[in-house]
C-alpha cells in the first residue's frame, strides 16, 4: 500500500524552518488535529524512485548554389514576429538579471534569516534558462538512392552539405543536423564505438568470412568484407584479429583509440562534406582510406540557419544496418526520440514501394507507445525525372489539356512543368490511399487531418541555375517552413516559460515587502486553505494513479499468460522460418551475438520484442490512453489530469484580490504549479518511453544467457543445435520470462506514478512554505515596474 502521508504537520514543521512567532505557533497547533492519513487505495509493487517564391541566384559562405531564400538578413526581414519574440525574451533576461543583481547588492547579516529567502530567488532566476523543453528531432527514413541526402541538402540550402550515395555507397552511420548559432563555421562531431566493440564485432565479421557452403550469407559475407577493405585495405581479408587491432592500424583516427569525440571546423560546407566523406560513406576507390565501419554517429552544425534549425535536430535514420550492435542500439534510441518523421521515397516507386511501408510497420511500437512521435510525412523525390512523352501517352494526356500551342516557343518546357505538376497530384493521392490502408499505423496512432502530409519535391530543380520549376513548385519552401513551424513552436514555448517563470519570481518578491502580525496571521490562514486543497487535489490524482496502475497491471497478466501458451510457436516464427534456410546460419548467429535483436540490410530481426507480442497487444491501447503523445490527450490520460491539477481555483484569486501581499503570492504560486507541471509531463513522456521498452528488455536480459551459449555452438549442425537449445530456454523458462517482464514493467509503472505525486507534493510544499510561511521581508525592494512591463512582454507571446 501506499500510505498517504500528507498532514497539516508539515505546516508545523515549516513553521519550525521559517517562523518563530508564538502566535502562529498557536494557531496552527489548533487545526493540527483536525486531519488524518488516507490511504491510497491501491496496492503497487516496486520501490518508490525518484518558402515562398526564390529570388535571384546566390551563394552561401561556402561558394554554392544557393537563392535569396537563404540570406540571412532576408529571412529576418521576412520573420519580424521571430524578431519580436527574440527581442521580448532578450528584454526578460536583462530585467531579470539586474534583479539578481541587485539582490546579490542587497545588505544582509549572515545571521539574517533574509539570506535564505534572497539565495531561494536567485537560484529561481538562474533555472529560468534552464529549458524543460527539448529539442524537436526529425527522423529522416529512406532506402540508398531515395534521394535523403539531396533533399536535406536542398532544405539546408546547400547542395554539397551532405555527402550523397550517387557514386559512393552510403552506410548505416547516423547523422545528425543541427545549427551552430555560436559563429560562422560549419562543424562535425564524430563520435566511434569503442575500441572493445570493434573488437568483439572483427570477431564476427572474421568468423562469417570463414564460412561457406550452406552456412554462407552471401549479404553478410558482402558487407563483412566491405567493412574490412574499407578501414584495412584489401590486406585486411588476410590478417589475424590480433594485427588488425594493433594501434598502427588506426593512426588516422587516434580519436577511436581514446575514446575521444573528434571535432571537424571548416569554413565552408563543400569542406566539410569532403571532410567527412570517409566517416560516412564507403568508396572501393579508397581501400584502407574509409573510418565509417568504427564511427557510431556524425553531429553536423552549421551556421545561417537559427530561424529553422535552432531547437530542432534532422536524423538521417539509414533503413538498413550492417550487423552493428552499437550502430543499432542508437538507431533504435534516436528512433524513440523522433518528434516527427520523414518517409523518402522516389517518386516513380512511392506508389508502390512497400520497402518505404514497411520501414514504418517495423518501426512503429518505437515511434508510437514506445517513442513521441506524433506526425508523419511522406517525401516523394526526384520529380523532375520524368520523360513528358511517355508519361502524357501512359496517361493518356495531350498538349491541349495543360493549355499548350505548337506555336508555344516554351513548349518544351512548359510540357515538362505541367507533367511533373500532374503526376505530383496523382502520387499525393496514391500515397494518401496507400497510407489509409495500414491498418498498424491506424491502429497505434491518433490518424487526424493533421498526422500524415504528404510532399513531392524536386531538389534538383530547387538547386539548379537554370530551373524550369518555381521554388514553391519543388516544395522544397514548404520543407523549411514546417522546420520553421517547429522551431517557431519551440521558441515561442521556451519564451513563455520564461516570461511567466520571471513574473512568478517579482511576484514573489514583491510579496516579501511587507510582514506584521496581521500579515502573518492571513498567510497562515491562507497556507492551510492551500494545503487542504493540495490533499484534495493529490487524493483524486492519487484514485486516477491507481485506476492506471490497475488497468495495465490487469492487461500485462493476460498478455503475460497468452505469452507463456504460445511463446514456442511465437519463438518458431523467427527461429526456423519457413523460407529457403541457405545464409539463416548466419542470421541466427547473429541474433545470438547481438542478443536477440539486430538489423542487416535485409531488415529488422527482433526476438525480444517477438516474444513480448502478445503482451503487447493486451497493453497498447490502454498504454496509448494513458500515456499518449499527440496533442489530443484523453480524459484518463495522466497529463490530462496532471493539467486539471490545481491548488489555486479561480475564486481562490478572486477572494484575496483586496490584499496586494496574498495575491501576489498567489500568482507565485500558480507559476509554480504550472512549472511543476509542464516539467513533469516532460518527464512522463521520457519515463513511458523506459516503461514502454521494458518489456524487450526484461526479456532479453533473461534470455542472455541462452543467446551466449547458443552463439558459442560452431561446427556441423551448429544452425540446428542453436534453434533447439534458444526453444527449449524458452519453453522451459517461460514462467520466468514473461512473469520477470510483467513484474518489471508495473515497478516501472508504479515508480513513475510514485514520481509523480511525490514530486508535485514535495515542490509545491517548499514554495508555500518559502511564500506564506516566511516572516523575513525585502522592504528596499520594488518591481512594480518591472512586473508591468513583462505583463506587456508576455500578452506579446
Amino acid at each position: 500500500m501506499i500510505p498517504h502521508r500528507h498532514t497539516l504537520l508539515r505546516i508545523r514543521l515549516h513553521k519550525c524552518l521559517y517562523l518563530h512567532h508564538t502566535f502562529v505557533f498557536a494557531f496552527v497547533a489548533v487545526v493540527h488535529n483536525s486531519t488524518a492519513d488516507l490511504p491510497f487505495g491501491t496496492a503497487f509493487t516496486g520501490d518508490n524512485q525518484q518558402m515562398d517564391r526564390r529570388g535571384h541566384k546566390r551563394t552561401l559562405g561556402d561558394g554554392s548554389a544557393s537563392t535569396s531564400y537563404d540570406s540571412v538578413q532576408k529571412r529576418q526581414r521576412s520573420c519580424p514576429e521571430r524578431r519580436d519574440v527574440e527581442t521580448n525574451i532578450r528584454r526578460a533576461k536583462e530585467i531579470m538579471k539586474k534583479i539578481k543583481s541587485n539582490l546579490r547588492e542587497y545588505k544582509y547579516e549572515d545571521s539574517n534569516p533574509s539570506k535564505k529567502l534572497i539565495k531561494y530567488i536567485r537560484k529561481h532566476i538562474s533555472n529560468l534558462d534552464h529549458s524543460i523543453k527539448k529539442k524537436t528531432t526529425v527522423g529522416v527514413f529512406g532506402k540508398t538512392g531515395a534521394g535523403k541526402s539531396s533533399l536535406i541538402n536542398a532544405v539546408l540550402g546547400g547542395k554539397d552539405l551532405l555527402p550523397s550515395g550517387t557514386l559512393c555507397a552510403c552506410t548505416s552511420v547516423i547523422i545528425q543536423v543541427g545549427a551552430n548559432i555560436t559563429d560562422s563555421n560549419y562543424t562535425a562531431e564524430i563520435e566511434f564505438i569503442s575500441k572493445e566493440e570493434w573488437e568483439d564485432e572483427l570477431k564476427t565479421l572474421l568468423d562469417v568470412l570463414s564460412k561457406d557452403g550452406e552456412e554462407k550469407d552471401d549479404a553478410m559475407f558482402s558487407t563483412a568484407k566491405e567493412k574490412i577493405t574499407a578501414l584495412y585495405g584489401e590486406e585486411g581479408l588476410t590478417m589475424t584479429l590480433e594485427n588488425l587491432m594493433k594501434n598502427d592500424s588506426f593512426t588516422g583516427i587516434t580519436e577511436f583509440l581514446t575514446s575521444k569525440i573528434k571535432i571537424i571546423i571548416c569554413e565552408n560546407g563543400s569542406e566539410l562534406s569532403e571532410e567527412i566523406e570517409c566517416y560516412v560513406q564507403h568508396d572501393d576507390s579508397n581501400p584502407g582510406g574509409c573510418y565509417w565501419p568504427v564511427v557510431k554517429s556524425v553531429t553536423i552544425k552549421i551556421p545561417n540557419c537559427k530561424d529553422f534549425l535552432e531547437h530542432v535536430l534532422i536524423v538521417d535514420l539509414p533503413g538498413t544496418g550492417d550487423y552493428n550492435k552499437s550502430r543499432d542500439e542508437m538507431w533504435r534510441l534516436k528512433l524513440r526520440d523522433c518528434s516527427t518523421v520523414w518517409i523518402v521515397s522516389e517518386i516513380n516507386r512511392a506508389g508502390s514501394d512497400k520497402a518505404a511501408w514497411e520501414i514504418l510497420s517495423n518501426s512503429i511500437t518505437d515511434m508510437a507507445q514506445g517513442g513521441e512521435c506524433t506526425s508523419i510525412s511522406f517525401i516523394c523525390t526526384k520529380t523532375d525525372d520524368i520523360n513528358p512523352q511517355n508519361y502524357m501517352r501512359s496517361a493518356k494526356l495531350k498538349d491541349e489539356d495543360f493549355q499548350i500551342t505548337s506555336q508555344d516557343s516554351e513548349r518544351t518546357n512548359k510540357r515538362k512543368t505541367a507533367c511533373i505538376l500532374h503526376r505530383n497530384d496523382r502520387a499525393k493521392e496514391r500515397v494518401k490511399k496507400n497510407f489509409n490502408q495500414q491498418d498498424i499505423v491506424q491502429t497505434h496512432f491518433n490518424c487526424d487531418d493533421d498526422f500524415f502530409t504528404v510532399f513531392t519535391v524536386s531538389s534538383e530543380e530547387f538547386t539548379k541555375e537554370d530551373p524550369i520549376l518555381k521554388p514553391e513548385e519543388t516544395e522544397i519552401p514548404m520543407l523549411r517552413d514546417l522546420l520553421r513551424k517547429y522551431n517557431s513552436s519551440h521558441t515561442n514555448e521556451m519564451t513563455s516559460h520564461y516570461i511567466s517563470g520571471a513574473l512568478g519570481i517579482l511576484s514573489l518578491i514583491q510579496g516579501s515587502k511587507e510582514s506584521d502580525t496581521e500579515m502573518i496571521e492571513e498567510s497562515s490562514r491562507l497556507y492551510i486553505n492551500l494545503d487542504t486543497n493540495l490533499y484534495n487535489a493529490l487524493d483524486h490524482l492519487r484514485k486516477h494513479c491507481a485506476l492506471i496502475y490497475n488497468s495495465l497491471e490487469e492487461h500485462l497478466l493476460k498478455g503475460a499468460r497468452e505469452s507463456e501458451e504460445k511463446c514456442v510457436e511465437t519463438a518458431k516464427e523467427l527461429i526456423e522460418p519457413k523460407k529457403d534456410g541457405r545464409g539463416f546460419h548466419q542470421t541466427l548467429t547473429a541474433l545470438c551475438k547481438n542478443d536477440g535483436f539486430y538489423r542487416s540490410k535485409k531488415g529488422t530481426t527482433d526476438l525480444n520484442t517477438h516474444l513480448a507480442k502478445h503482451m503487447l497487444q493486451h497493453i497498447d491501447k490502454a498504454f496509448s490512453d494513458f500515456f499518449p503523445v499527440q496533442g489530443k490527450a484523453t480524459e484518463i490520460s495522466l497529463q490530462a489530469n496532471i493539467d486539471k491539477f490545481t491548488i489555486i481555483p479561480d475564486d481562490l484569486i478572486t477572494q484575496y484580490t483586496a490584499s496586494p501581499v496574498l495575491i501576489h503570492m498567489l500568482k507565485f504560486l500558480q507559476t509554480e504549479e504550472m512549472k511543476f507541471k509542464a516539467m513533469l509531463k516532460q518527464e512522463i513522456v521520457k519515463q513511458k518511453k523506459r516503461i514502454y521498452a521494458s518489456l524487450h528488455e526484461s526479456i532479453k536480459s533473461t534470455m542472455q544467457p541462452c543467446y551466449q551459449s547458443a552463439a558459442a555452438i560452431t561446427g556441423p549442425g551448429s544452425m540446428r543445435k542453436r534453434q533447439k537449445m534458444l526453444l527449449n530456454h524458452i519453453d522451459s523458462s517461460k514462467s520466468e520470462i514473461f512473469q520477470k517482464a510483467q513484474k518489471d514493467m508495473c515497478g516501472l509503472v508504479d515508480n513513475t506514478l510514485h514520481f509523480t505525486l511525490e514530486e508535485i507534493k514535495a515542490r509545491l510544499l517548499k514554495s508555500m512554505g518559502h511564500s506564506l510561511l516566511n516572516k523575513n521581508t525585502l522592504p528596499y525592494i520594488n518591481v512594480t515596474k518591472e512586473i508591468e512591463e513583462l505583463k506587456k512582454l508576455s500578452a506579446q507571446v
